[in-house]
């Protein structure tokens, strides 16, 4: 009965806002519903759209994916619009390429969103969104939860394996040998100090049962097992990762001509400069996010410093590289 009474007093709050965005007086003291986006602010978004929903349709960031998104997730937030100061609002910083965070312009590339309106790429001038926001009041975001909004779930096994690969220039030849079971093709292990991993349903199959223990390990479910796969973050599945992560960015550090971690051109140094340099690029490669200076300060002083020495960086890079991996934005994809 505790719960019901809680639930029928949230209830009116919850049902309080209409479609348009109105909302009752119980509603507004609750500061539950959004402001509406008007019909200027659905303009503004469709101006802008053509040059920015490559990097910003779906995600954390996606703010062109409808027009809640656009509403909620950039007019809303006064960090990024400031009702009233077209000045003070980061939008019209980027657009006119005079950013104040890790992003100095938007689009990201040569030109900045104002030099591609003077050569008539971009048709929305930058003098019209700074109207719209001079005219825009206090905008509301609305707190209630979008019941329509993606849930974030982790990486499952088989994404883990080959984001792995991928990002760290590894492949299932630096794992395994071709074999033969009965002659049926197999995946023969060259040793399981490598950590290798491989679902049973796999083809070839994995011929040693320690590879798919990994593998279920890590959440993986299988058909022929009758194993259904698990996507939460239990203590095997850190446990496993915190393994693999280690020995693989270990193998993949130590890999001849492997690029995927320092592709041709940069230095793998102790040189501070050297190593914050890959740290941002290593922030980008497997969180598709640039850390801030402060972020990246912090990981060289925590990470970096105390497992390097003059002479060996190889357990430092280890450490940061599965660092990385761990990663509360790796692993919830």
């Amino acid at each position: 009965m505790k719960h019901l009474s809680l639930l029928l007093l949230v209830l009116p709050v919850t049902l309080a806002c209409g479609r348009d965005g109105t909302a009752s007086p119980r509603a507004q003291e609750q500061s539950a519903c959004g402001t509406p986006a008007s019909s200027e602010t659905v303009r503004v978004m469709e101006g802008l759209k053509p040059h920015c929903e490559g990097c910003h349709a779906q995600g954390a960031r996606g703010y062109f994916s409808s027009v809640d998104a656009f509403q909620s997730l950039l007019v809303a937030d006064a960090r990024l619009v400031k009702a009233g100061s077209p000045d003070d609002s980061e939008l019209v910083r980027l657009l006119e390429g005079g950013g104040s965070a890790a992003f100095k312009q938007m689009p990201i590339g040569e030109k900045s969103y104002a030099q591609l309106v003077s050569e008539g790429t971009a048709k929305l001038p930058v003098a019209e969104v700074r109207a719209w926001i001079q005219g825009l009041t206090a905008q509301q975001r609305d707190a209630r939860p979008d019941p329509d909004a993606p849930r974030i779930t982790r990486l499952s096994a088989t994404q883990a394996q080959r984001a792995l690969y991928q990002q760290l220039g590894l492949a299932h030849e630096d794992f395994f040998v071709s074999a033969n079971e009965f002659g049926i093709p197999m995946a023969e292990s060259r040793g399981d100090d490598l950590y290798p991993l491989q679902p049973p349903d796999a083809v070839p199959a994995p011929r040693q049962g320690t590879t798919s223990e990994r593998f279920y390990g890590l959440g993986g479910g299988s058909v022929m097992t009758q194993t259904s796969s698990d996507r939460s973050p239990s203590p095997t599945f850190a446990l496993t990762l915190t393994q693999v992560s280690q020995r693989w960015c270990r193998m993949a550090l130590a890999k001849t001509g492997n690029v995927a971690l320092f592709p041709a051109g940069t230095r793998r140094t102790a040189d501070p400069t050297d190593v914050k340099t890959t740290l941002r690029r290593w922030s980008l490669h497997f969180l598709g996010e640039r850390f801030s200076d402060a972020q990246v300060e912090a990981l060289y002083a925590d990470v970096f410093v105390p497992l390097s020495s003059p002479t060996d960086t190889e357990p430092a890079y280890v450490g940061v590289c599965s660092y990385f991996i761990r990663h509360p934005h790796w692993i919830f994809y």
